[in-house]
Formats: C-alpha cells, sequence, structure tokens
C-alpha cells in the first residue's frame, strides 16, 4: 500500500533528477541509486537543471550547489517560484560544510540537504522519504481537482475537508535533560503549533494514546526506553505508523545516525540543534502529516449525500460514472493509464436467500470496507449496484492492477462470517473483471463494458478468480 506511483511515466518509475558540475559526483550518485527501480536523469549545470526540470518534470531533484552559470540556490528559488515545478522536492548536495549554507538551502526552499562525501543509506533513506512527500503532493493535487470538478458536475459545494486545515498541529517533544527541552520550547514559541514535552517513554507513550499527535521530537537517551524502540514501536502500531518522527539527540556517531535511518526514521538531527534547521525540517513533516491527513479524510458535506452509497459507504453509481468520465477526460490532456476492476461477490444470491436480506447487507458492506481498504487514497471505490463494485485507479497500469486485485481477493476471503451451522462456506469469495484505459479502451463506455466482459468470464470460468482483458484468467488460491 505504502510504495505505490503516480509518476506521469506509463512504466511507473519515479523520476529522478540529478545536477552536479563534476561528472564523478553524477556517477557515484547514480551507483548508488541504481536497481531501485528509479529513471535517473542528470544536467552538469544550473542552467540545465532548469531546463530539465522544466522538461522532464521530475519527482525529485539532487542539486549541487556550486555550479557554473546558476548555483543551487539561485536554482532552488526559480523552481520554488514556478508553479509547474514548486511541489517537486530539491534536496541540496554539497561540498559546502556549515549551519549558513544549509540554512540559506533550506530558506530558499530546499526540503533537505546532505554534505558531500555522502552516504549511501543516509541517500536512500533521504530520497525515499521526499518521494513520499511528492506523493502526497501529487495526490492531494488530483484528488482536489477531482472533488472540484465533481461538485460543479452535481452542482453543490465541495467539501471543506479539503480546505486547509484550521486547527494547529500538535507536536510531542520526548526529551529528559531540561535543558535541551527548554531550549526546543524557546525555539517553537512563536510557531502556529503545540508543543507538549515527556522526559519518559511511558510518559510520550501515554500522551501518543491520550492526543492526536502530529509529529515527534524523539531523543535516544532516556531513562526508561531508549528512542530506537519507542520509534519501533510507534511504527507497528496501527494508529501511530503514520506519525513523522525526527530523532534529535547527542550521540554524534554517524553509526548512530544510520541506525536510525535505516529504522525508517523520517529525519535526524544531532546537538546542538540549529533552530532555522529544525524548524525547516519540522515543516516539511508537518506537511507530509497533513497532506496525508487530507488524503485520507472522508467527504462528509452535501457531495456526501448526493454521493455515496447509505449501505457500503462507498460513492454511488452515479459519481463512479461521472468520476470515471472525468479521469478519462484529464488523461486526453496528461496521458496516463487508468484501470478499472468490476467486480461482484460470488453466489451472493444464494448467501442472501438462505440467510435473509440483513447478513445479505452485512456481506456487502463488509466486502465494501475491504475494497477499500486495500487501495490507495487517489482510487475510488463505488457500489456499481446490487453485489458488484467498481474500482477505478488512476495512474495504474495492469501490473499495478493485478496486485491490487490480489490484494482485494485475500482481504476478501480473510473476512471471518458466522454462518448458521450448515448453511454457508467458511470464506467469501469474488471475481473480477479488469481492463485498462487506453490499452484496451477508447471511452468510458467502452472500458465498463471491457471490464464487464472479463467478470462475465471470471464467473463462467469456475469464480473466485480474475480476468484482465486479453490475458488469462489468474486464480488466487
Amino acid at each position: 500500500m505504502d510504495d505505490f506511483s503516480i509518476s506521469p511515466d506509463n512504466d511507473g518509475q519515479k523520476k529522478v533528477l540529478i545536477a552536479d558540475d563534476e561528472p564523478k559526483n553524477i556517477k557515484l550518485l547514480e551507483a548508488m541509486l541504481a536497481g531501485h527501480g528509479y529513471r535517473l536523469l542528470t544536467a552538469e549545470n544550473g542552467q540545465k537543471a532548469l531546463d530539465k526540470a522544466f522538461s522532464e518534470n521530475p519527482d525529485l531533484i539532487l542539486l549541487d550547489i556550486l555550479m557554473p552559470e546558476l548555483n543551487g540556490f539561485e536554482v532552488t528559488r526559480m523552481l520554488k517560484k514556478d508553479s509547474r515545478t514548486k511541489n517537486i522536492p530539491i534536496i541540496l548536495v554539497t561540498a559546502l560544510d556549515g549551519p549558513e549554507s544549509r540554512n540559506t538551502g533550506l530558506e530558499a526552499g530546499a526540503e533537505d540537504f546532505l554534505n558531500k562525501p555522502v552516504n549511501a543509506v543516509e541517500l536512500k533513506a533521504r530520497v525515499k522519504s521526499m518521494l513520499r512527500l511528492k506523493q502526497y503532493r501529487d495526490q492531494l493535487l488530483i484528488r482536489s481537482q477531482s472533488e472540484d470538478m465533481l461538485a460543479e458536475a452535481f452542482g453543490v459545494t465541495a467539501s471543506p475537508r479539503l480546505q486547509q486545515r484550521e486547527d494547529v498541529p500538535l507536536v510531542l517533544l520526548v526529551e529528559d535533560n531540561q535543558i535541551d527541552a527548554d531550549i526546543i520550547r524557546h525555539f517553537l514559541k512563536e510557531e502556529p503549533l503545540r508543543l507538549e514535552v515527556a522526559k519518559t517513554g511511558r510518559e510520550a507513550f501515554s500522551l501518543l494514546n491520550s492526543q492526536k499527535v502530529d509529529l515527534v521530537l524523539l531523543d535516544i537517551l532516556l531513562p526508561d526506553i531508549s528512542g530506537f524502540e519507542i520509534f519501533q514501536s510507534l511504527k507497528e502500531n496501527e494508529k501511530s505508523k503514520d506519525i513523522p518522527v525526527m530523532i534529535i539527540t547527542s550521540l554524534s556517531s554517524f553509526e548512530s545516525k544510520i541506525t536510525g535511518l535505516e529504522l525508517g526514521s523520517d529525519d535526524f538531527l544531532i546537538k546542538p540543534i540549529v533552530k532555522r534547521e529544525l524548524l525547516a525540517r519540522m515543516r516539511i513533516l508537518l506537511e507530509k502529516k497533513a497532506q496525508l491527513d487530507r488524503l485520507r479524510s472522508h467527504y462528509e458535506s452535501a457531495l456526501k449525500t448526493a454521493t455515496i452509497d447509505w449501505l457500503t459507504g462507498l460513492y454511488n453509481h452515479g459519481y463512479f460514472k461521472k468520476f470515471l468520465e472525468l479521469e478519462i477526460k484529464r488523461s486526453l490532456r496528461h496521458p496516463y493509464p487508468i484501470s478499472l476492476i468490476i467486480l461482484d461477490v460470488d453466489d451472493f444470491k444464494e448467501h442472501n436467500d438462505r440467510l435473509g436480506h440483513s447478513a445479505g447487507d452485512s456481506i456487502l458492506h463488509r466486502v465494501g470496507q475491504a475494497v477499500r481498504s486495500n487501495i490507495r487514497e487517489i482510487d475510488l471505490a463505488a457500489r456499481y449496484g446490487g453485489d458488484e463494485f467498481a474500482v477505478v485507479l488512476p495512474y495504474s497500469d495492469s501490473d499495478g492492477t493485478l496486485s491490487v486485485a490480489q490484494r482485494i481477493q485475500q482481504a476478501v476471503q480473510r473476512l471471518e462470517i458466522s454462518w448458521p451451522a450448515g448453511q454457508g462456506p467458511n470464506t467469501l469469495s469474488v471475481s473480477m473483471g479488469i481492463a485498462v484505459y487506453p490499452e484496451d479502451a477508447t471511452t468510458a463506455e467502452d472500458i465498463v463494458k471491457k471490464a464487464d466482459q472479463m467478470l462475465y468470464r471470471a464467473k463462467k470460468n469456475g469464480k473466485n478468480q480474475f480476468c484482465i482483458y486479453g490475458r488469462s484468467p489468474r486464480v488466487h488460491p
């Protein structure tokens, strides 16, 4: 669920632009990132980096500072002022060492900063984090555009949930040293946020369980539990796994820093903390959290009343049709694949007749929730009609959609159904038909027709399987 891409490339590769006037530095960074599925672009000076950013629209830019024609600071400022490129994260990679260069870069708009010589583990961790930020920015833009168009089509006002959050974020500082805690508190006193301080791991968990935390600033050396243990516990908990964590510690060894990054921490700072760097890094992490929250929020305004199926909680048939039509229209301007899955519950009529309509409604509701929990935030799940469901997957080709279909099939089979003795099977199953635009169809009506044909084929071939247009049936055991 976490590593999907919405890159404009049909092959789904995320594009990383490396800009440096030293060819050996470019080759080194290329070697570090090789084998991770990225499409690597290069530029040997600032002007070419600027040109390539506009022409290629990369997902991330690794930018040297000291370059001919335009330096990295200038390139960053120009990219961040342009609406076409302002959402592309920039990591400044430079031999310049010292807080002034770092702060100048962050204030110019760069999201992150790495010093040469670059450590491969740290580079990969920073790249992964920034690509996730770009992913959230893109998803939110797509969702907002779709919501605006659909709201206009249905003649209602878009949900206020798409507006920026009005409440201030809550930051939890886990720090047992009173002097260090007071310094950070002083740094943050003018910022639009709420700060809670915990001196022990036990206090931190108590606050995390009782309040909605948006960011954790975590010291490693604590009196009861190490920061690394707290971090691992946070990431293993479903309720807290998406809270960004910045590890802050006096441990100056690089091995400790790398340990934090390998565990998956979002950022790492060594004491003494520089105020401007702390604020810049916190800004990025809070942005990521706010965007993820907005992507996961449900629409509860007038739009929900007009478009939500009351039984399943998914979108209704009318909303599905309008969404699919608008996505296909948009893809004509910015070419990208759109996949459609149509599925229904195997033997649903028999279950409904044998167990009653109340049990049948419960089955539809639970299957609908299983579908929704196994797709991306930008995808749309709808009740197509009766016991049929539809899923629209923008920026998803046939291979990616097959993975989604398999997840849905597994999730449905894991549902625990309490059948009366001898009145039903131990598990449910679904059959699915899949088609892809523009590979298989040219219109919204056409892709629905092709997916429906594949659903019929899956049912005819024995059910509990998914068929994609032009391919052999795929049966999930």
